[in-house]
């Protein structure tokens, strides 16, 4: 999927465990977590960037450009740990990593006399999240992308620790919903990298089901077809609408 694409399905899913929406008689939305105002939107752009972290092995992602040189630099060193695009960083070992960063972020907090318990590790990587959401929205101005950043940044740091458990929730979720697009395409994914097992040359003679398991390992359910098809364009135009009316209802 395209790097704004993963971006708006991250803040989709975050908002449909999050926020009951209601149409007619219909219900969009499980609103399974309670959250408060403040931290569905905040939930929202976190798991927004972090929908984007696993494309750090591509250095043509939105990812990459966040920040550079930094963060062309970064993507570079990852894509050549990792194996390359679509590989290490899109495995369960990878989300597991992006997931286990967050939960040390999360953990380490600071007593001070002002604000009280504070998160900086954590208000950090929420920047760092939330510089790559916003980035994948072509049309804001940088002074506007920065404001976001920093303001949903400091809320993060600062959050009662009773309530700072979303933080790790919305990475976990936004990297897991990443894959699992990625996944809906040609390309697939190989979730159990570095482990390989292609698929005997019978298999993918099959009809349908021939492509969803290829020869490098990776496996894939392509309703999509391949990356920025017009069926992806369609699904990321359904969930922007379904952010909007969600975010409004929030």
């Amino acid at each position: 999927m395209m790097g704004g694409h993963h971006a708006v399905s991250g803040a989709a899913a975050w908002l449909a465990i999050t926020t009951p929406v209601t149409v007619g008689s219909v219900n969009l939305g499980l609103g399974t977590f309670e959250m408060d105002r403040w931290e569905t939107l905040a939930g929202a752009i976190v798991c927004a960037g972090a929908a984007l972290l696993p494309d750090a092995d591509h250095h043509g992602a939105t990812i990459a450009r966040a920040l550079p040189p930094f963060s062309s630099i970064f993507a570079r060193i990852v894509g050549e740990v990792s194996g390359g695009h679509r590989n290490g960083t899109h495995s369960i070992l990878g989300m597991a990593f992006f997931i286990f960063l967050a939960w040390l972020a999360n953990g380490w907090d600071v007593q001070t006399v002002a604000l009280g318990t504070v998160y900086p590790a954590a208000a950090l990587f929420a920047i760092l999240l939330i510089s790559f959401a916003v980035k994948s929205v072509k049309f804001m101005p940088p002074l506007l992308c920065w404001i976001i950043a920093l303001a949903t940044g400091a809320f993060v740091g600062v959050n009662a620790p009773e309530e700072n458990m979303w933080f790790l929730l919305a990475v976990a979720l936004g990297v897991i919903v990443h894959v699992l697009g990625d996944m809906l395409t040609i390309g697939g994914c190989n979730l159990i990298w570095p482990i390989k097992i292609g698929s005997p040359r019978w298999f993918r003679k099959l009809p349908v089901i021939g492509g969803c398991w290829k020869s490098n390992g990776r496996v894939a359910v392509p309703i999509l077809a391949e990356t920025g098809s017009t069926a992806e364009w369609l699904l990321a135009t359904l969930l922007t609408t379904y952010v909007g009316i969600a975010l409004i209802v929030a």
